[in-house]
């Protein structure tokens, strides 16, 4: 409708944000796993205040929706690791 797609620099801006999201989320579970708690907790600061932050906020949410295995579809990673309860809580949290 509005041709958000006909414009590649929407488009790769869009891929970039969603990359970025997904990066910290595995760099959380990274840390994390490793017992590397002081650095999850600065992952999740910096996630919090960069720029387009909404989309990671935006993919916890659908991450959640009954139709989430469609929209992560080849994400499955990705989706199993927004779904984590305490990776959600670590970045949905208001800490």
């Amino acid at each position: 409708m509005f041709g958000l797609n006909d414009r590649g620099v929407l488009v790769d801006g869009r891929r970039t944000a969603y990359g970025t999201a997904k990066q910290s989320v595995e760099l959380w579970r990274i840390a994390t796993d490793k017992g590397q708690h002081g650095k999850a907790a600065e992952i999740v600061r910096v996630a919090r205040n960069r720029p387009l932050a909404d989309v990671l906020v935006a993919m916890f949410h659908q991450a959640a929706h009954h139709t989430a295995e469609l929209l992560f579809l080849g994400e499955e990673e990705t989706l199993g690791l927004l779904r984590d309860r305490d990776l959600r809580a670590a970045f949905l949290s208001r800490a």
